[in-house]
């Protein structure tokens, strides 16, 4: 398992994570709940976590989105959710073109097009699945 660097003290005086690490725990809790459960509920707690780490930390935008394009290439259960979750709020141009480049491939499995497509919904502010979630649903 990935060791995480830890960058400063809290307030308390317990070591925190730098942002990325922090970030990388938080995709691999995504993942894991992901693929034990059904259903978004039990994911919006770390969702909502991964966002607030990018929101915290914009300095270091660039490596935030090397780590969300590596995910949205892996296609795995959560990565829908989570590369969706936080692009309605923070809409990335670097991270929709990436997306848009992956349903442009020619060849493209068609299960892999629609993850891409619903990913992609989600840099509108019609995006359908936002009432799924209680952060977008109020």
């Amino acid at each position: 398992m990935e060791s995480v660097r830890m960058e400063s003290v809290s307030d308390g005086n317990l070591p925190v994570a730098h942002p990325v690490s922090e970030f990388r725990l938080i995709i691999q809790e995504v993942l894991h709940t992901a693929e034990a459960t059904c259903g978004v509920e039990d994911l919006e707690r770390d969702l909502e976590r991964a966002l607030a780490v990018l929101q915290r930390n914009p300095d270091l935008r660039p490596q935030f989105e090397t780590e969300l394009t590596t995910l949205i290439d892996s296609i795995r259960e959560g990565v829908v959710e989570l590369v969706s979750f936080v692009m309605y709020e923070l809409r990335w141009p670097v991270i929709e073109e990436a997306i848009r480049s992956r349903i442009s491939e020619p060849r493209r499995n068609v299960s892999d097009l629609r993850l891409y497509e619903a990913m992609l919904e989600a840099f509108s502010d019609s995006w359908r699945d936002r009432d799924l979630y209680r952060k977008f649903s109020q």
